[in-house]
């Protein structure tokens, strides 16, 4: 039996270390508890970010992307050009791809094995 929890704590450690690589200061901004309502920060993010240039808000998941439609409407709602928004998908034994969504648009970089 899988806890779903503990692999999601895994998977977002793992984006938080990748995300360092790159040059981030990472903390997690999500709230847990029985009686929390929203989780995640505005609702759509696990993880705020910055770096010398730039804020980052990111999403962590594992094996599906959360879906699209909010991340572009959230990055067109607030097209802030400093503001990085970012949406991590672990695929058991594979790898990373990467969601970033800037003004209504959405780029996808995949770091997958095989993929590259």
């Amino acid at each position: 039996m899988i806890n779903t929890r503990a692999k999601g704590n895994r998977i977002q450690l793992k984006f938080m270390e990748h995300l360092k690589e790159e040059g981030w200061l990472v903390g997690k901004v999500e709230q847990t508890g029985k009686f929390v309502k929203e989780k995640d920060l505005f609702g759509l993010f696990d993880l705020a970010g910055i770096n010398p240039s730039r804020i980052l808000l990111a999403q962590v998941t594992c094996n599906r992307p959360h879906t699209h439609e909010d991340y572009i409407k959230f990055s067109k709602t607030y097209p802030v050009r400093k503001l990085v928004i970012m949406q991590g998908v672990w695929y058991d034994h594979k790898g990373w791809k990467i969601f970033t969504y800037y003004n209504g648009r959405k780029y996808v970089r995949d770091l997958r094995k095989g993929k590259q």
